[in-house]
C-alpha cells in the first residue's frame, strides 16, 4: 500500500515537474513571423525618392524628397495648403528643413529594437496575424521613449510581411522637464514588397495629448507618402 502511494506521488511529481518545463518554454515562432520581423523597416530606405503630404491641424503641406541631390537641396516644398507656395513661404521652409526639428509624436526605431521573446499573439485569421510585445532592454537605454512604448504588429502570413505598425504610449510620461506626454499613439502602413521593390511606407498617423510647460496640447498628424522612384545616391564632392 505504501509502494503504491509512494509510486503515485513520483507519478504526480513527475507529471507537475512536466507541465511546469512546457509552460516555461516559449512557443517557436512561426516562419511568417520570423521571415516579416527580418525585413521589417519602419523607415523609407536609402536610395528612394518619394512625395510626402502632411495634414496637421489645418495646414497641408506637399514636399518632394530626391536622395540623389545635394543634402541642402534634398527637400522641395511643392505646395502649401493646396497652393504654389509663395517666396514668403519658400524662406521660412528652408530654414526649417534644415534644422529639422522632430515633432513629439515622430518616434523612430531600428527593426533590431524589437525584443523578439516579448511578441505575443493576440488574434489570427486565415490571412493576417497580430502580435504585441516591446523593445529590447539595450534599445531603451539610449531611447527612454521605446521603454514606454508597446509595438504591435499586424502580419501578412501568406507573404510573410508587415502591413501595419502601431506604437501606443503605455501610461503618461515625461521625456524632458516640463514635458508631459498623456496619449500617444502612431500607425504606420505598408506596401506589399515585390521583385522590383522593398516594402514601404504608405501612411503615418499620430495622435498626441500632453502638456508642454503649462499648456495643454494636442497634436494629431497624418502622413502619406507617394510616387516613389528609385535613385542613385548623391555624386562624391
Amino acid at each position: 500500500m505504501q509502494r503504491g502511494i509512494a509510486a503515485y506521488r513520483i507519478f504526480n511529481l513527475t507529471l507537475i515537474a512536466g507541465l511546469t518545463f512546457t509552460l516555461g518554454q516559449a512557443a517557436p515562432q512561426p516562419d511568417y513571423l520570423r521571415t516579416a520581423l527580418a525585413a521589417i523597416n519602419p523607415a523609407v530606405p536609402s536610395g528612394w525618392a518619394y512625395t510626402q503630404i502632411t495634414i496637421q491641424n489645418k495646414i497641408t503641406i506637399t514636399e518632394r524628397y530626391d536622395p540623389a541631390k545635394p543634402a541642402a537641396e534634398q527637400w522641395t516644398l511643392l505646395q502649401y495648403n493646396g497652393q504654389p507656395p509663395t517666396d514668403k513661404e519658400l524662406a521660412q521652409y528652408r530654414p526649417f528643413k534644415a534644422t529639422n526639428a522632430p515633432s513629439l509624436a515622430q518616434t523612430v526605431f531600428s527593426p533590431r529594437d524589437i525584443e523578439p521573446e516579448s511578441l505575443e499573439l493576440i488574434r489570427e485569421n486565415p490571412e493576417r496575424a497580430i502580435y504585441t510585445g516591446r523593445f529590447r532592454e539595450a534599445a531603451t537605454a539610449s531611447d527612454k521613449m521605446l521603454g514606454h512604448l508597446q509595438i504591435q504588429l499586424t502580419i501578412n502570413k501568406s507573404q510573410h510581411w508587415v502591413e501595419r505598425i502601431t506604437l501606443e504610449l503605455l501610461a503618461p510620461y515625461s521625456p524632458v522637464l516640463g514635458v508631459k506626454m498623456n496619449e500617444l499613439t502612431v500607425t504606420m502602413d505598408f506596401t506589399v514588397p515585390s521583385p522590383d521593390q522593398p516594402s514601404l511606407p504608405t501612411t503615418r498617423s499620430s495622435h498626441f495629448t500632453g502638456r508642454i510647460l503649462l499648456f495643454g496640447n494636442e497634436e494629431n498628424i497624418h502622413v502619406t507618402y507617394e510616387n516613389y522612384t528609385r535613385r542613385p545616391p548623391p555624386p562624391a564632392e
